[in-house]
């Protein structure tokens, strides 16, 4: 740090350079988060002051926490919003861990996976029964390294820190032909160290839903915790079913059934599933950061709760349960605005117009001879370029156009995994002569490749 401080002008002007080394949402297409909505950004200015941490000096701001959790579980399907139980987060990957936290801690205050039985025909009408009291002095360090998560092989990279984060396993599920886990794969895989089930709605590569009326099945049958991942597709399912691509669909795919995408259940109407997270900073057109971690209810968490919670007594409340302390109450602020402002319709509308980008996405590229990998259920579209005969070349063709496309016409996509394909995210910054300039250069980059 210098001795002496710049004038305003010298630093707004050095601000000003390193933002415009940023880059703007013109031409992203890798991104899952987008340009938030006015009224969020208003609002995140509005209440730049306040730390919900210490919800005792800032107590509208707690009182609009609890409103958006409200609305949130309302949107998931919740029988009952107001029993639901949660808080905000800085997004998916805090919300993971603490939703995967709170599965180790209740396995081992509740004797290990008691529930576990490979034959179970439990008639149990939840998905985990909590008994916060029994065999409480189990040395849990002992067993560290044998507990395991069960999760599609899909999942987000944020359950790789987790293991590490939490020392336990990553089993991986298989998934079928359209990126979606395999029920009967992740059953297999559930033993008496198995601390919880991992789902995914909208998953990050392909934007599928696994078949989570599956999973709670199981999860109940096994007396298991399920977590849902809907960071991305928490504010896209609910809002999905007043559109359509059946006009497209039928001109490039034969499977009659892959135009689904209307009442997809994934969320608190299944009894197995447990605990949810979505991220207004995405398709809900909030500011960064904005995650938002919902349970069922307090009961899920058994004695859970009380082992992460501290004593805070130099704060206007005496404890905190949350993992980060302080927490800007400027993000709640920000989603608590645009879900008021919008409502249902206005993300229905926000839904109904990136779907219609899919449709145009999709006929663009029939004008390049390419279609996507698997019908998009969702605004993301992934588009194979290779031959299909050598997957090392493949993979090699694709992130050499990829690069191309950044460094001729600064287009910012992105590429899958677990297949080699382009990824395109289809958000609402996005408009239809994005897409058609970048479809083109698209064509050209890959005539001169061949």
């Amino acid at each position: 740090m210098d001795e002496k401080g710049i004038s305003e002008e010298e630093l707004f002007a050095e601000l000003c350079s390193f933002s415009d080394a940023d880059t703007n949402f013109k031409k992203v297409f890798s991104s899952m988060c987008t340009i938030p909505h006015p009224v969020a950004v208003a609002a995140q200015q509005q209440f730049s002051l306040s730390n919900i941490g210490d919800p005792g000096l800032f107590r509208g701001t707690c009182e609009m926490e609890a409103e958006v959790i409200r609305m949130s579980a309302s949107m998931l399907n919740h029988p009952d919003p107001k029993s639901a139980f949660g808080h905000l987060t800085s997004g998916g990957t805090e919300s993971n861990i603490e939703a995967v936290l709170h599965m180790k801690n209740r396995f081992f205050s509740s004797g290990f996976n008691s529930g576990f039985n490979s034959d179970s025909d439990s008639d149990s009408n939840s998905g985990f029964n909590s008994d916060s009291n029994s065999n409480s002095d189990f040395n849990s360090n002992s067993f560290q390294s044998r507990l395991n998560l069960i999760l599609p092989k899909t999942a987000h990279f944020s359950f790789e820190k987790i293991a590490n984060l939490l020392g336990i396993e990553l089993k991986k599920a298989e998934i079928d032909s359209n990126f979606r886990v395999i029920p009967e794969s992740m059953e297999s895989l559930i033993n008496e160290n198995t601390i919880g089930l991992i789902g995914i709605a909208g998953s990050t590569e392909f934007g599928e839903c696994d078949p989570i009326e599956e999973l709670s099945e199981i999860a109940v049958k096994h007396k298991l915790p399920l977590h849902i991942d809907a960071a991305f597709g928490g504010f896209i399912y609910p809002f999905l079913d007043s559109c359509s691509n059946s006009d497209i669909h039928s001109n490039i795919h034969g499977d009659a059934h892959s135009n689904h995408r209307s009442n997809v259940r994934f969320a608190f109407d299944l009894p197995g599933v447990t605990s949810v997270s979505v991220d207004p900073h995405k398709m809900g057109l909030s500011v960064i950061p904005a995650g938002i971690l919902i349970f069922r209810d307090e009961s899920v968490l058994g004695s859970s709760l009380d082992k992460i919670k501290v004593k805070t007594p130099y704060l206007t409340s005496k404890y905190q349960s949350t993992l980060t302390g302080t927490r800007p109450g400027s993000s709640v602020a920000a989603a608590y605005a645009v879900m008021k402002h919008l409502g249902a319709e206005g993300y229905r509308k926000n839904v109904s117009y990136c779907m219609d980008l899919v449709n145009h996405f999709q006929k663009e590229l029939e004008k390049i001879g390419l279609k996507p990998c698997i019908f998009p259920r969702i605004n993301i579209v992934a588009v194979s370029i290779g031959s299909g005969i050598n997957e090392t070349a493949d993979y090699e063709k694709t992130e050499k156009i990829r690069a191309q496309l950044l460094e001729k016409y600064g287009w910012n996509v992105s590429a899958t995994k677990t297949i080699p394909a382009l990824r395109f995210v289809l958000m609402p910054h996005v408009t239809k002569e994005d897409i058609s300039a970048l479809i083109f250069d698209l064509g050209k980059l890959l005539q001169e490749t061949d």
